[in-house]
């Protein structure tokens, strides 16, 4: 029997480009189209789209396609400024020290493990995201952070998980600088913290600007001795673009920083704090701490070995220290020789 035509359409959430990775949970600052006074968490691309707006000429809301590439969730603060009234509202999207600042100490006791800065990080930015990410070690939650560089690397700090300096194109749409630096960033979220970049390919990039050259003396090899995280071609033909190397600044591989927080998180047994009347004895401590040593180093393969010490100092105060984090080495060169014999 016949049946009057029609057509369904039916709303479908955006598909999850990659799985979240290990410490995945980003906080974002930069410049929403909504009026937001207080941070927001997003829990994927269309909650975000929903809290934070949709108009791509906000850095913030440009960004959070490629933050969501591995992101489990975003941490958003708003640095949009409006004055005026009715139709004369100006929009102020530009981020000046004072507002960083002041968008920071609203997510500094929250937990995050990376930060993105939604602009251009310069000279005049960057101490205040190092101070604040020193801050947030101490208090024994921390984050690192990776971005699009325009400042000196000596500067980085030693939470910086990565300084893009050259714009991507991702399946063939080239991005801004800030969309560059986010993408990158959106990769490092959707891997556990124990890979390295180093000559790794980085997913869906069709094409890099500038292109450099590696040779000594040349622009590539200057800026890579500096520690920035540089991309150069593999394979033209297949579109495999890799990280040249992921050291960073203070000398350290992306996945010992990136596995020095998260062991330093872990280990702090934050679910111990406020409990009442627990009895909380070195023993229990030390099992415990003993239960986290073994998930890092045996499931989750991060490191070689964790050496620490345990001190009860007082009825409500133990010190942990963390004497030793052992990590392997990564392979950065290898020599092939060949012996040819005709007979």
């Amino acid at each position: 029997m016949a049946t009057l035509p029609k057509v369904q359409v039916f709303r479908k959430k955006n598909p999850v480009k990659s799985k979240p990775g290990l410490a995945s949970k980003i906080a974002l600052i930069g410049a929403f189209e909504q009026d937001l006074s207080d941070p927001v968490l997003c829990i994927g691309l269309d909650d975000a789209h929903e809290k934070l707006g949709t108009d791509k000429t906000y850095d913030g809301i440009s960004c959070l396609n490629y933050l969501f590439y591995g992101a489990s969730s975003i941490l958003a603060v708003n640095t949009t400024t409006k004055t005026g009234t009715g139709d004369n509202i100006t929009v102020d999207k530009s981020l000046t020290p004072d507002k960083l600042t002041t968008a920071l100490s609203k997510i500094s006791g929250e937990d995050f493990d990376m930060l993105y800065v939604a602009y251009r990080v310069d000279n005049n930015i960057i101490p205040i995201i190092t101070t604040f990410l020193d801050k947030k070690f101490q208090d024994k939650f921390p984050a690192g952070y990776a971005c699009y560089s325009d400042f000196d690397a000596r500067l980085a700090g030693d939470f910086c998980y990565g300084l893009i300096k050259q714009r991507l194109t991702v399946n063939d749409t080239l991005l801004s600088e800030v969309d560059s630096g986010a993408y990158y960033c959106g990769i490092l979220a959707s891997l556990n913290v124990g890979n390295s970049m180093t000559m790794k390919v980085v997913p869906e990039v069709t094409a890099i600007s500038p292109e450099l050259s590696f040779e000594t003396g040349q622009n590539g090899a200057n800026l890579l001795e500096d520690s920035y995280t540089l991309f150069k071609c593999l394979d033209r033909g297949n579109n495999k673009y890799v990280v040249v190397n992921s050291e960073l600044p203070n000398g350290y591989d992306l996945y010992i920083n990136r596995t020095r927080d998260f062991v330093v998180k872990e280990m702090s047994l934050h679910q111990f704090l406020g409990d009442k009347n627990r009895k909380a004895s070195l023993n229990e401590i030390k099992q415990e701490l003993d239960r986290v040593k073994d998930r890092c180093v045996n499931t989750l393969d991060l490191l070689e070995d964790i050496e620490y010490t345990v001190e009860k100092k007082s009825p409500s105060c133990v010190d942990i220290n963390i004497t030793r984090l052992l990590f392997s080495g990564i392979i950065t060169e290898i020599n092939v020789y060949i012996t040819i014999e005709v007979e």
